[in-house]
């Protein structure tokens, strides 16, 4: 060997080796030796005594045989010329070592017989690729130790930062270093005999086919790499060439294991991600990888840490985590895995748990909620019946009392829980009840949101009788709060021609009303159309105030949108947010009530982290470590987008929620009419009052202390008036048409006959 250059202690990750009997290379070691400040190490007596011991394992040898046998040794082979020096620039370091062959025996003879010997050879013969020289370097160690191949292709353009040092072997003074480096060298310290090849630029759709099949294809890929891209790049080529591929994520030990050899037209990533190519995903912007990342790693399967790491991403920490306990444990996993493929055995593709919260410590969901309501049965609602003695001059047939409720069931309720339960007595009077068993929730304060859609209802009864050519009278009945008998019909006729009412023109719309959650691009509310909305509030004695400076609505959502957060992290505001959600298409259509995901008109990356909310071991957490601010921006565009956000304000009474209830459904009603889109944003109202009113509301002293600074920044943004209460809240704004309504249920289910 004639040295050319000067080492470059920077830059060389592969070890120089002198062969001890090849005059050329002694001449190249002396003249390195002569060059510099080199430290030499010559442990090779310790090496042969290893070698004699491992050559005679049934031989018990004392120390003097030993060193007798050492010195038989050294008579059959020249000390001089036996074995190698290995030089390690970055070291400044020479160390003797023996022969190949020898090292391989002395080195791999604790691998038996985990591993035995001809598994060994048939192992030197592999080639293995690691794409991601983070979790990969641990994989790559692994594999390095037990010799379970004979070569390695290792591919990284990163640097060694700070913060990576919680998960991957190095050293301070290996800071902007690059990773594939630093592995690169730490595996030729531990066999430089291992042959090595490093991809410094990383893989790129240039360099993919040359790495996997070069001048020999690779018989393994491990992929270990953060880009989605590469990920589909990879398995679409390594596909290609028939080549199976291995990853780990460093969550739940969740190992995934691809037989492109045994099957060359399985879909990459077990068909999770559809039908995505490398080609499609490269024209996507990167907020919408987000989603199909998820789907790979499953929502379902991901630890509950997990979950909450990937929703404080960008809120309170910058990247996922990655803990070195984890990181060695892939290591571990995928490099037992990838000998067994490598050696033939059946290694089946699929997705594996090496879990060990799981093994250790079973999680169990935390206990959610206190509120309870017991379903009623008709009797139970009979004996709320006035008794009073009313009778309806006309009484209703069947089919015209199912005409009229079909359309007054469509009033607006919290979280579409339609609470509703209509009696029509022996004397033809229609009772309306509080089934207090649908709508018993966090938000519920004293029925009030209930109170809220009772009013809306009887606004569309009243309209609707009137359409019908039916004169109506509507006692209302509930005096205090929590009552269940709310208001009763009389009717005293019925016309052959609509009845003239007030707001009769609203007909129309009854039919259009409906909750649309797109955030279009927003557009400013005229003064004339708030004037006129206003007008109907004015008519049911009530205010409408209105926030709609993009100075105030900036201000509005940090209050919504910490509200938001605060509601998920109480027991109960957790549990009916995520009852009252229909999950699939399925379950909205047997249900027929609840907030259907579609109507939700989310992206996807906001329906992946509603998904992650999901988990209630996700929330808890929050809960317990203060955390979870990420979900106050979940509404943020909702409120920054709103050509306004309006405010009933009334009396907080029975009375007083039945009146915003009437106005609601009437602005709303002439809002869809003129193209308006109408979004209910009142759940931090119903928390407030909840909060100021109750001394045990479920939440934390810090949390309450949080939630009145809240109701302060909401006075700061409207007008609240000393004598009224704030009722209810909704944006507005220009927008198309939902892309979905959601279902109601059918009239025989809320309606009694006697």
């Amino acid at each position: 060997m004639v040295i050319t250059k000067k080492y470059d202690p920077i830059n060389q990750y592969y070890p120089v080796i002198f062969s001890m009997e090849e005059s050329s290379d002694i001449s190249a070691a002396n003249e390195l030796l002569a060059s510099g400040n080199i430290r030499m190490m010559d442990e090779l007596d310790n090496q042969v005594l290893e070698l004699i011991k491992a050559q005679s394992p049934s031989q018990d040898f004392k120390s003097d045989e030993l060193r007798e046998k050492l010195s038989d040794f050294w008579d059959t082979n020249d000390r001089e010329t036996y074995g190698n020096w290995v030089y390690y620039p970055w070291k400044f370091c020479m160390v003797r070592l023996l022969p190949e062959e020898d090292f391989i025996t002395v080195r791999t003879q604790r691998n038996k017989y985990k591993i035995t010997q001809a598994e060994q050879d048939a192992l030197r013969k592999k080639k293995i690729g690691i794409i991601g020289l983070s979790v990969g370097q641990s994989i790559a160690f692994s594999i390095a130790l037990e010799r379970s191949c004979g070569e390695l292709r290792l591919a990284d353009f990163d640097h060694l930062e700070l913060g990576n040092m919680n998960r991957i072997k190095a050293g301070v003074t290996d800071l902007g270093v690059e990773k594939v480096v630093i592995a690169a060298r730490e595996i030729s310290e531990i066999d430089p005999y291992l042959k090595l090849k490093v991809y410094r630029e990383g893989i790129s759709e240039e360099n993919i086919a040359e790495f996997l099949a070069g001048e020999h294809p690779l018989d393994l890929l491990i992929d270990e790499c953060d880009s989605l891209n590469i990920k589909i790049l990879a398995r679409e080529k390594a596909r290609s060439f028939g080549i199976p591929v291995l990853m780990e994520t460093s969550d739940r030990g969740m190992l995934d294991v691809e037989r492109f050899d045994l099957q060359p037209h399985r879909p990459v990533f077990h068909g999770l991600v559809g039908d995505l190519s490398y080609a499609s995903l490269s024209n996507l912007p990167e907020k919408q990888k987000v989603p199909m990342a998820l789907k790979i790693t499953g929502i379902k399967t991901v630890s509950t840490r997990m979950k909450v790491s990937l929703l404080e991403v960008k809120q309170t920490i910058a990247s996922w985590p990655q803990l070195a306990s984890a990181v060695y444990l892939g290591g571990a996993t995928v490099a037992h895995a990838s000998r067994k493929l490598l050696l033939g055995e059946e290694v089946a593709s699929g997705r594996y748990f090496v879990d060990l919260d799981e093994l250790l410590q079973p999680q169990r969901d935390p206990v959610l909620g206190n509120l309870q309501a017991e379903d009623k049965t008709e009797a139970d609602f009979a004996k709320f019946l006035p008794k009073t003695g009313e009778v309806s001059d006309y009484k209703l047939s069947q089919a015209e009392l199912v005409e009229l409720l079909s359309k007054v069931n469509t009033a607006p309720s919290g979280g579409n829980c339609q609470p509703w339960k209509w009696i029509f007595d022996q004397k033809g009077v229609l009772h309306l009840m509080h089934d207090k068993s649908r709508s018993i929730s966090l938000l519920d304060f004293k029925g009030t949101g209930s109170l809220i859609a009772f009013g809306a209802a009887l606004e569309i009864l009243r309209i609707v009788s009137a359409e019908m050519g039916l004169e109506v009278s509507v006692i209302k009945r509930i005096k205090e709060f929590d009552e269940t008998l709310i208001a009763s019909v009389l009717f005293h006729s019925r016309k052959s021609q609509a009845i003239s009412v007030s707001n009769a023109d609203l007909a129309e719309g009854i039919g259009l009303r409906c909750t649309n959650r797109k955030n279009a691009e927003r557009v400013i509310l005229g003064d004339e159309v708030f004037a006129q909305l206003k007008a109907y509030a004015v008519q049911d004695g009530l205010t409408l105030e209105i926030c709609q400076s993009a100075e105030e609505l900036r201000e509005l959502a940090t209050v919504l949108g910490g509200m938001d957060r605060l509601r998920i992290l109480h027991d109960q505001g957790y549990k009916d947010f995520i009852n009252e959600i229909r999950w699939t298409e399925e379950e909205a259509i047997e249900t027929k009530d609840g907030i259907d995901l579609e109507t939700l008109e989310m992206g996807n990356a906001e329906r992946a982290a509603l998904n992650l909310v999901r988990d209630p071991g996700t929330v808890e957490f929050f809960r317990k470590n203060d955390l979870g601010y990420g979900l106050s921006k979940i509404s943020d565009q909702t409120t920054l987008t709103s050509s306004a956000v309006m405010m009933l304000q009334g009396d907080f009474s029975p009375e007083g929620y039945l009146r915003a209830g009437s106005s609601l459904q009437k602005i709303w009603t002439r809002a869809n009419l003129q193209g308006y889109s109408i979004q209910p944003v009142s759940a931090s109202l119903f928390i407030f009052h909840r909060v100021e009113n109750e001394e045990d509301s479920g939440f934390t002293s810090a949390e309450k202390s949080l939630v009145l600074h809240y109701k302060k920044k909401l006075n700061k943004v409207f007008t609240i008036n000393a004598k009224r209460k704030e009722l209810f809240m909704v944006r507005i704004n220009k927008a198309e048409e939902t892309s979905k309504r959601s279902f109601r249920k059918d009239v025989s289910d809320s309606l009694i006959i006697l």
